[in-house]
């Protein structure tokens, strides 16, 4: 399972290197960076939700994701209390990367190339959870201002949207029409591609030399990518599922820190580079901790 880890993501890694070429030549530039981003969260990320709820109804299934929901959100807590010791009151953006990683453009193509694309179901399961806690927490913590929270954002986020079709597709008797489903799938294969294009841009339109000498970004590099982890092993031994469920818990807790961390920080006024330096250096280190983290937790759990 390692190797195969180490494959997919020297894959994702090519594709990277593939979208920083495209910044560095002058065929992608800033605006054309949102838009691809865009695309991926508002359509590629969506489309792969529904499509994973998209499934027979299974109540082991159920209770299986229930767990899921529950460990995870117990994860977020904890994540929360050690960010907010490690980084301090005052820096609110490296406490939002330790908590929030980036499990849609990075957990889920690994997921699916690990475990089989039937185990992005639980995925999304804290896709859901996680955006409840980004759009409420995570943007107090940005913001510092609890006025800024606001439901309406929650309820009409695609990938809420997303949910809550899935979730009516899950529970009813009814299979998705054929030429539906080939839609869900060809727009949800879209997701891994768009997500390391956006993270290669980010990469090659940034001040390396700037990005590889703050302090605070190792730090908050070191706990989001090996200490919520090895937290996360100790929830995945009394995680009542299988090896499997629990395996996609700690893949999506060592993933690196969301790329929406830069862009919130931009939003409310926080350090925007120092956000933009944490995904990128997250992301590259992430290629050897998240080999380490499954040794380790193949070896416990």
């Amino acid at each position: 399972m390692v190797l195969m880890l180490i494959q997919q993501i020297l894959v994702m890694l090519a594709m990277m290197a593939v979208g920083a070429v495209l910044v560095r030549v002058g065929m992608v530039d800033e605006a054309g960076t949102k838009q691809l981003s865009s695309i991926a969260l508002y359509v590629a990320t969506p489309a792969v939700i529904i499509q994973a709820f998209a499934i027979e109804f299974d109540p082991e299934q159920l209770v299986n994701a229930l767990w899921m929901g529950l460990f995870f959100t117990l994860a977020l807590v904890v994540s929360a209390a050690i960010a907010y010791l490690v980084c301090g009151k005052a820096d609110r953006v490296g406490q939002f990367a330790v908590i929030f990683s980036n499990s849609g453009f990075v957990g889920i193509p690994i997921i699916s190339g690990l475990l089989g694309p039937e185990f992005v179901f639980y995925v999304t399961i804290t896709m859901a959870v996680g955006t409840f806690a980004l759009w409420t927490y995570g943007v107090l913590l940005m913001s510092g201002d609890k006025g800024q929270i606001s439901m309406k954002k929650i309820v009409t986020n695609p990938a809420v949207i997303a949910l809550f079709v899935g979730l009516a597709l899950f529970f009813a008797p009814v299979r998705l029409p054929d030429m539906v489903a080939q839609f869900l799938t060809g727009m949800g294969n879209l997701n891994t591609g768009l997500g390391m294009l956006v993270l290669g841009a980010n990469l090659g339109s940034s001040n390396l030399g700037l990005l590889f000498t703050d302090r605070r970004i190792y730090k908050a590099c070191a706990f989001r990518l090996l200490v919520v982890p090895a937290v996360t092993i100790l929830l995945c031994m009394v995680m009542p599922v299988s090896a499997e469920i629990r395996m996609v818990l700690l893949i999506v807790e060592a993933c690196p820190c969301g790329a929406v961390t830069s862009m919130l920080a931009q939003l409310y006024g926080g350090d925007f580079q120092y956000g933009t330096g944490l995904v990128i250096v997250t992301t590259l280190l992430s290629m050897a901790t998240m080999p380490l983290i499954l040794t380790l937790a193949l070896a416990i759990l």
